[in-house]
């Protein structure tokens, strides 16, 4: 069995994992003026598939390809609050974790001051979680999530989880229900296996109703982005240079592929915990004004069933691209195989690569504070299969899109995920 990742860190975290940690609501506590928490987890997770490999999440740096890899979902932070019970705080979380440029080198996920100027409302500055989805705060803490990881169908949708800005959050009970509003406003970059995307400007609005056993939770997102991805913008230079017999490729490209893109994400999230039952879903529509950034919709919903350490789950998800056809049309006179490029690329900046996706798992909280899950995914894509790196799943183009000979993907993989999360 081939395994990879990085040793270091997985011995430091099996040496945490070993140690005896400290309540999950206290944190351990250094006086009144410290509190320190933290969470990791260890990761094997294998996709089993010959041509098409699977990576956890689109920032890691690897991918599995049939063979075991320890890294992708392995991870350790510790989070530094001063002065934990006063209204004026300041808030340090260093998060290391695979990823394509730092791999596991630590890094500041969080830094910012929260001030409480009343009961209902909280003041934020720093680096803050960006509130896009209901799982945004949480989307590195594997513990407090019943499967592996987020659904892919939807939170690889958006890989920007922080932003550098401003934040407030605003609360207020309505008799036995709550309403509250968090907003953020700041920008950020992230690096991506396709090349690296920087928010000049990001708003983001997010309310959410909790009464008893429900909630629901609307949100909207706006960005300014500029999206550097050198691979698709050399293709876009080709088209346009009219190098594939192209004739509008040029003006439409000018109109629907700018590198500065506008975009904007809704989202609708709902809850449910019922006795040892739990529904949790959420449904997101993506939009812009480039297909940079292609139009996508997309969903997921999973149902858990408590029997005392024991929740086995299960849950589906569905991503689709909804991009407009560009139009491309080819000079009077060129060769069919031009006609077919520009018939080929015009379905590749649709992002057409829609998937369904089907989870099954079980979650064992075998300690306190320890929590060791098993979880089997199944990953089909409904649109193209033959275009390349989707975020999560990467495999070999063929012409005219890349230069792959072998055989092609028949559109399926399944990847088997073994975790043990743990907080301190």
């Amino acid at each position: 069995m081939k395994t990879h990742g990085s040793w270091p860190v997985l011995l430091l975290l099996a040496s945490l994992a070993r140690a005896e940690p400290a309540p999950a609501e206290a944190g351990g506590e250094l006086g009144d003026w410290l509190k320190l928490d933290g969470f990791g987890t260890l990761s094997a997770y294998r996709a089993d598939d010959p041509v098409a490999s699977m990576r956890p999440d689109a920032r890691n740096a690897a991918a599995s390809l049939r063979d075991w890899r320890l890294d992708g979902d392995s991870q350790l932070s510790a989070q530094l609050t001063v002065n934990p019970n006063g209204a004026l705080r300041l808030v340090w979380q260093v998060l290391a974790k695979d990823d394509i440029v730092l791999r596991y080198r630590p890094r500041t996920e969080w830094l910012y001051l929260d001030w409480d100027p009343s009961v209902n409302l909280s003041l934020h500055a720093g680096r803050l979680a960006l509130p896009v989805f209901q799982l945004s705060e949480t989307r590195n803490v594997a513990y407090a999530q019943t499967n592996v990881r987020p659904y892919s169908s939807l939170y690889h949708l958006n890989p920007i989880t922080k932003v550098d800005g401003l934040g407030a959050v605003w609360r207020q009970p309505v008799g036995e229900a709550e309403l509250s509003l968090d907003w953020v406003h700041g920008r950020t970059q992230v690096d991506l296996s396709t090349g690296r995307v920087k928010a000049n400007a990001i708003n983001a609005l997010a309310a959410q109703w909790k009464q008893g056993p429900w909630s629901v939770r609307l949100g909207r997102s706006d960005y300014r982005l500029d999206a550097q991805l050198p691979g698709t913008l050399a293709q876009l230079q080709a088209l346009a240079s009219g190098a594939t017999g192209c004739s509008n490729c040029a003006a439409v490209l000018a109109e629907r592929a700018p590198a500065r893109v506008r975009a904007a994400i809704n989202t609708l999230g709902f809850n449910l915990e019922l006795g040892r039952w739990s529904f949790n879903s959420e449904w997101m529509q993506r939009r812009s004004d480039s297909i940079l950034v292609a139009d996508a919709d997309a969903w997921y919903a999973q149902l858990a069933h408590r029997q005392g350490a024991f929740t086995p789950f299960i849950g589906v998800g569905r991503t689709r691209f909804v991009e407009a056809p560009l139009g491309f049309q080819t000079r009077a006179g060129a060769p069919a195989a031009a006609q077919a490029a520009n018939a080929a690329f015009d379905r590749f900046l649709q992002s057409a690569n829609g998937r369904r996706s089907w989870q099954a798992g079980l979650r064992w909280d075998c300690a306190e504070n320890m929590a060791l899950k098993l979880h089997l995914e199944w990953l089909k894509n409904t649109q193209e299969i033959r275009l390349g790196q989707t975020g999560s799943i990467s495999y070999p183009a063929a012409p005219p899109i890349g230069d792959y000979q072998g055989p092609a993907w028949d559109g399926h993989v399944r990847v088997l995920s073994l975790n043990l999360d743990f907080v301190f």
